[in-house]
């Protein structure tokens, strides 16, 4: 038989009194004075501490989106800007025709139509067509269609059918049920095509907002995101000018708000007796002369940290907001109105004679006006934060080449035809090139140049602008020659993915991406799923492209002019 034992203390005061326990008496007050000698805490001045902030301003909203050069579409924050921006349409697949199929069939079931399914079978059959299937070799593919091929209706194909075969009102309306269905969860089309906004010859995204700013006038403002693909705001810029139209009446705004200190997580508690967590350890903190930013850190949260406030203000997501007074009142009943840092350098009609080397920050920049900036905040209608990547479906990495003197696509990642991600390798594998050599008694034959994996695509540098020098990289191919053939007769390999196939170029046949885009370090481009929540509670799926820093430089071993040998070597033991 087991026992637990508990030990409890607890205190016995032998009096209700608690006044000498708050007295905090100590045995030497003197070392506690000379302390704060020591530390300069009788270093101070006559200031009062803030007590209340009145804050008055304008809040204007975003109106309308638009993909660089295109017609502007209305905004009504009903969506986060990333997924009406970088939503591409789905990639037409196998998987997704066969969920699709069965979706229909469950409906038929359910408006007991049973007996049409195997007549809608036959009519939308599954097949590896090129457009479900568009890879070369797709093993994954050809083991879906031996299961489902004969079984299942290509889903795809009866959204897509504008004649239906059937011309009874029950099918009619379980037909148009189906296809709202498919376009509540998908969007409106299955197709490769690329999103509105994607320029791919820089290799990201480029759109732009229009908004009336808080002084009563429509601004033109272009954004470019960040690494993640968020649309934050340091991703905005004014362009200079205003546009045409009657603007909407800014929102004005006054608020008085309670100041408090500037914190961080770690920080020491100010307040005495005052029990801290342990999530760090601030005396095991070793600041080396050398690392300035710990050191200003450190005597931010130990010494200077009861000299800070901030004002707890809230803003509307997809808003602009000019702060036109800060009026802050102390304790000692003074009112103290502060003014903006960077008041030199706000504004488009400033005048150049100012000094324009003020601080600032959290401003949006004003293109085409040295040193300016805008004199409002833009609250970015972004999911920052908020948005959950999924799989990465196709990457592509752009790599240079010096010994080849070339810049190298490699679909490092593709998307099978059941939409899943598949090794680029895997493709060269399955398809390795093997040379055609010539039967003959000499021990060489001359090639023109050697192999390599099909899933490396070749970009050659082009000039672009003689007057300029201006150069740009133009995709190219590899060929392939097959077993067999005769020397002359050779194919093109072309890319698989879409992202090195474009769909927004005046001629498909030529794509070039701009060379400073591709840099030493090199570029990596990827297409995946990402999920958000919008402040509505909406949540919000698609699919969309992220640019980032590639692996370096590589070494691809493309030769020209070489020389193999026609028979192997035999070697005497």
């Amino acid at each position: 038989m087991a026992r637990t034992w508990w030990n409890r203390l607890e205190p016995r005061p032998r009096s209700a009194d608690t006044t000498r326990s708050l007295e905090a008496r100590v045995h030497d007050p003197l070392w506690f004075l000379t302390r704060q000698w020591q530390v300069g805490e009788f270093q101070g001045e006559d200031a009062a501490s803030p007590a209340w902030v009145q804050i008055a301003g304008l809040f204007s909203t975003i109106d309308s989106w638009n993909p660089s050069g295109a017609t502007p579409k209305p905004f009504a924050n009903q969506a986060p800007l990333e997924a009406l921006v970088e939503s591409e349409p789905c990639t037409p697949d196998l998987a997704t025709a066969v969920e699709l199929g069965q979706r229909f069939e469950a409906m038929l079931t359910e408006a007991q139509l049973e007996r049409e399914i195997v007549r809608y079978r036959r009519h939308y059959p599954l097949t590896a067509d090129e457009e479900l299937t568009p890879q070369e070799v797709d093993f994954e593919a050809v083991r879906f269609l031996r299961v489902c091929a004969g079984r299942a209706i290509n889903g795809i194909a009866l959204y897509r059918d504008k004649k239906p075969p059937t011309e009874t009102k029950p099918e009619i309306q379980l037909l148009e049920k189906f296809r709202d269905w498919v376009r509540s969860v998908y969007g409106e089309a299955f197709s490769t095509s690329d999103a509105p906004a994607w320029r791919p010859e820089r290799l990201e995204y480029g759109v732009e907002v229009a908004a009336t700013t808080p002084h009563g006038t429509r601004a033109r403002l272009t954004a470019h995101p960040g690494c993640n693909g968020q649309f934050d705001w340091y991703a905005f810029d004014q362009q200079p000018g205003y546009l045409p139209g009657d603007p909407e009446e800014p929102e004005p705004f006054r608020r008085s708000l309670l100041p408090v200190h500037v914190r961080f997580t770690g920080m020491p508690n100010a307040r005495w007796w005052q029990f801290e967590n342990g999530r760090m350890n601030i005396s095991k903190i070793d600041n080396d002369p050398r690392e300035l930013a710990k050191m200003a850190v450190s005597d931010f949260m130990l010494i200077q940290s009861n000299d800070w406030f901030m004002v707890p203000f809230t803003q509307p997501v997809g808003s602009l907001c000019a702060i036109d007074t800060l009026l802050v009142h102390d304790v000692f009943g003074g009112n103290t109105l502060i003014e903006r840092a960077d008041r030199e350098r706000c504004g488009q009609h400033a005048e150049e004679g100012e000094a324009t080397e003020s601080w600032t920050m959290f401003s949006t920049t004003l293109q085409g006006v040295n040193n300016r900036v805008a004199d409002f905040f833009i609250l970015s209608p972004s999911s920052v934060n908020a948005t959950q990547d999924g799989q990465v479906l196709e990457e592509v990495r752009f790599m240079r080449d010096e010994m080849a003197n070339m810049v190298w696509a490699i679909e490092h990642t593709l998307e099978n035809g059941i939409g899943m991600p598949w090794a680029g390798h895997e493709r060269s594998l399955t398809k390795a090139i093997r040379e055609a050599l010539p039967h003959s008694d000499a021990p060489l034959a001359y090639r023109l140049q050697n192999s390599v994996p099909e899933h490396w695509i070749p970009f050659l540098p082009v000039r672009t602008d003689e007057m300029h020098n201006e150069v740009a990289l133009e995709r190219a191919a590899m060929m392939r020659y097959g077993e067999g053939l005769d020397e002359k007769e050779y194919e093109l390999i072309r890319p698989c993915g879409r992202i090195l196939r474009p769909t927004g170029l005046p001629d498909l046949n030529l794509y070039q991406v701009r060379e400073e885009e591709v840099s030493r370090a090199g570029t990596r481009i990827s297409r995946l799923i990402r999920r958000s929540r919008w402040i509505d509670g909406s949540t919000h799926l698609w699919v969309a492209r992220r640019k980032s820093a590639g692996g370096g430089e590589g070494l691809s071993g493309l030769h020209f002019d070489i020389a193999v040998e026609t028979r192997p070597e035999v070697i005497d033991e």
